[in-house]
């Protein structure tokens, strides 16, 4: 069953959706308009499988190009949804605003056909207002409070009177999940509409539209992916709001459940400090990365660009041989397929797994071609390695004297390996393990 929740802004809409989710997937605070984005997420109450969407604050009597958007974020939600909740502000009452939503929702539905509405009066846990529901034309409604867990027994009362077909599928598929970050206003959710072929996310020149991280479900190639927007990332120093430190906590969390991740930037502006600070950050969470640089389509010289670009991810990543760097045009849908051909590959060798057998083979004849330097004139004795995990491809390496192993000899290591087994622009760790030795006591 899929629900849509609507209503005007700062009426409590994230904190039902992350309550019915069981967890925190929307960002939500005090300040209206938070949301901008209308956002999907599975959940299970009592039984009931669901997929809800979060949506914008409705405003139908603003012209601004902004709020204009919102509510086609809105409406696009409810014409995917079988059911709608409609919140209203128990402590304020029904307000004109409510009242025009009410209308505009009736509007919706003659676009889209009518759904299962249900009222529901959140914030009720304290003072309520005298107010009469019925005039908004959608009964009594269901007095709740999301914020104090209040009311979800008659939520779930009223939900199973309905009789929809459960619209979650499950699949044994493994999904791959991309996230695309960069600094703000570089077209993240630019590319990602040009990649699903659709206005599924909010854009506009106006730097920091995006706060929520969305996932957005795609396919290539039958793989099945899910493409992450994030909030654009900027100095640190910078952050003064709130809402924008809590924006980029959220990306990081959704980085840290991505396989890829895309640093998106401007080609007219490429790889700035704040750039290189992303992708480091990524690496160190083990995650592949990718460069892609964007707007290739408004200069004049593009390829050298990348060319440049190259060269100095070669210098500021030497630790990690053969990072992608790539030319997409949002705007004009171009190189949209590199990002994912490129994608495949290097997930495929980030997934890798090499047999014990082939591994200590590849071992030892890396070793006898270069061995480990003398310590004190005594041999450092390299035992045997095996692979302990994948994604990232991690090792370990049992020797004696392993705090006088040089961190030289590890890169040589590291680097022969990516030789070997076609392991280039995907990280890789190797830790060290003193051998015991039989005779210490």
């Amino acid at each position: 069953m899929k629900i849509a929740i609507v209503g005007r802004p700062n009426v409590g809409k994230s904190t039902l959706f992350n309550r019915l989710a069981g967890q925190k997937s929307a960002i939500v605070g005090d300040i209206p308009g938070i949301t901008r984005d209308r956002k999907l997420v599975d959940a299970d109450l009592c039984g009931i499988e669901l997929s809800l969407w979060d949506t914008p604050g409705i405003d139908p009597f603003s012209k601004n190009s902004l709020a204009i958007s919102m509510n086609e974020q809105s409406l696009a939600a409810i014409k995917e949804s079988d059911a709608v909740f409609f919140l209203i502000d128990a402590a304020e009452g029904v307000t004109e605003y409510d009242k025009a939503i009410a209308s505009w929702i009736r509007r919706a539905f003659k676009k889209v056909g009518p759904r299962k509405t249900v009222l529901i009066k959140n914030k009720s846990e304290g003072k309520i207002s005298e107010i009469n529901p019925e005039i908004l034309g959608f009964g009594d409604g269901i007095a709740i409070s999301a914020e104090h867990n209040l009311g979800m027994n008659e939520i779930y009362s009223e939900l199973s009177k309905c009789d929809f077909q459960n619209s979650s599928q499950v699949t044994d598929e493994t999904t791959l999940k991309i996230a695309i970050v960069g600094r703000p206003n570089v077209g993240k959710s630019t590319l990602i509409n040009a990649i699903v072929g659709e206005d599924r996310l909010l854009t506009s020149d106006q730097a920091g539209i995006t706060r929520d991280s969305i996932s957005l479900n795609w396919r290539f190639k039958n793989q099945p992916i899910s493409l992450i927007d994030t909030a654009g990332q900027r100095k640190k120093s910078k952050v003064i709001e709130k809402i924008e430190a809590i924006s980029i906590l959220d990306t990081w969390k959704h980085v840290r459940q991505a396989n890829i991740v895309v640093v998106l930037m401007d080609i007219q502006n490429p790889l700035e400090k704040q750039d290189i600070t992303i992708a480091r950050k990524a690496l160190d969470e083990g995650k592949i990365i990718i460069f892609a640089l964007n707007k290739s389509d408004i200069v004049d010289n593009p390829d050298e660009i990348l060319q440049s670009v190259e060269h100095r991810v070669v210098k500021e990543f030497a630790q990690l041989p053969g990072v992608a760097c790539l030319l997409v045009s949002a705007k004009e849908k171009k190189g949209l397929a590199r990002i994912f051909n490129t994608s495949l590959k290097l997930y495929d060798g980030w997934s890798k797994r090499i047999s014990t057998g082939t591994l200590n083979k590849w071992f030892r004849e890396t070793v006898l071609l270069n061995p480990p330097p003398l310590v004190n004139g005594m041999p450092i004795k390299l035992k045997y390695i095996s692979q302990t995990n994948c994604k990232p491809p991690t090792f370990m390496l049992f020797a004696n004297r392993v705090k006088h192993i040089p961190v030289s000899y590890e890169r040589y290591l590291l680097n022969h390996m990516r030789k070997s087994f076609s392991l280039y622009g995907v990280p890789l760790r190797i830790f060290l393990k003193q051998q015991k030795n039989p005779y210490d006591k």
